[in-house]
C-alpha cells in the first residue's frame, strides 16, 4: 500500500512538472538563430519584435530578395511559426477577435517599390435591409484614415488608432445583439462589417506601383486570427467638400 502512495506521488509530481513545463513555463528569449533555423529561405533577419510574451513578429528578406515576414508563437515550450509570408503588404492580427485594443497591423514594405508611406483605412460599405418585413436596419458610410510611415524603416507594427477601437468594439456589440443564442457566440467569431483597406504613395504624395511588396505566398494556421489588408482603389472611398 505504501508503495501505491509513493508511485502515485511521483506520478502526480510528473504531471505537475509536465504541465508547467508544456503550458505555464515562461517563453525563452527569440532569437534571429531561431529563424535561421526553422525557415531555410531566409537571407537576413531585419528584426524580432515583441506582440506580447509568448508571440514575435519577424521582418525577413528571402535568398530571393522578397521582403518577407512571420509571426512565431511559443507553445509546448518551444517556438512556433504560426504565419509566414513573402507579401509584405500590411495585415492585422486579432490577439483576441472581441478585443479591438489587442488588433495589431503589421507590414513589411520592399524598397524596390520606393513606398513612402501608405494611407490604412477602416471601412465600412453603406447598407440597408429589411428583416422579416418588420426590421428595418441602415448601415452609414465608415471611413477612417490614419497613415503607415515606411521612411525610417521598411517594417513595422503598431495598434490600431484608439478611436479605431472604439467603432470597431461597438460594430462586435451590434453584430453580437443579432445573435439570440449566447453559446454559439462562444463558438463562432463575430463576423464584423467593418473592413480594412490600404493606399501605397512614393515621397511626392502620388499613388506608388506596390508590385514587388505584393507578390507572393502566403500560410498559416487557425491558431492565429489574421486579416488581409486590401490595397484599394481611390474611386472606392468618399470625399466630402466642406463648403466655407
Amino acid at each position: 500500500m505504501k508503495s501505491k502512495r509513493i508511485i502515485g506521488l511521483i506520478g502526480f509530481v510528473v504531471l505537475l512538472f509536465l504541465i508547467y513545463y508544456f503550458y505555464l513555463a515562461k517563453p525563452t528569449a527569440f532569437t534571429k538563430t531561431d529563424t535561421f533555423k526553422r525557415y531555410s529561405e531566409v537571407n537576413e533577419v531585419l528584426d524580432v519584435i515583441e506582440i506580447n510574451e509568448r508571440r514575435v513578429f519577424v521582418p525577413i528578406v528571402t535568398n530571393e530578395n522578397e521582403y518577407g515576414m512571420s509571426l512565431w508563437l511559443w507553445k509546448n515550450h518551444k517556438w512556433n511559426m504560426e504565419f509566414d509570408s513573402t507579401i509584405g503588404g500590411p495585415k492585422v492580427i486579432k490577439l483576441k477577435s472581441t478585443d479591438p485594443s489587442s488588433y495589431k497591423v503589421f507590414w513589411n514594405i520592399h524598397p524596390r517599390d520606393q513606398i513612402s508611406y501608405g494611407e490604412f483605412y477602416l471601412l465600412r460599405d453603406r447598407n440597408y435591409h429589411i428583416t422579416e418585413g418588420i426590421d428595418n436596419y441602415y448601415y452609414p458610410r465608415l471611413q477612417m484614415k490614419t497613415i503607415l510611415d515606411f521612411e525610417e524603416k521598411p517594417y513595422g507594427i503598431m495598434e490600431l488608432p484608439k478611436e479605431w477601437q472604439s467603432v470597431i468594439k461597438t460594430s462586435i456589440k451590434v453584430e453580437e445583439a443579432k445573435q439570440p443564442d449566447s453559446i454559439f457566440q462562444n463558438m463562432f467569431p463575430v463576423i464584423q462589417d467593418v473592413y480594412f483597406g490600404w493606399i501605397p504613395y512614393n515621397n511626392e504624395n502620388t499613388r506608388q506601383d506596390s508590385r514587388s511588396t505584393m507578390v507572393g505566398g502566403a500560410s498559416w494556421g487557425g491558431s492565429v486570427d489574421l486579416e488581409i489588408v486590401r490595397e484599394i482603389q481611390e474611386e472606392e472611398l468618399e470625399y466630402f467638400k466642406i463648403e466655407e
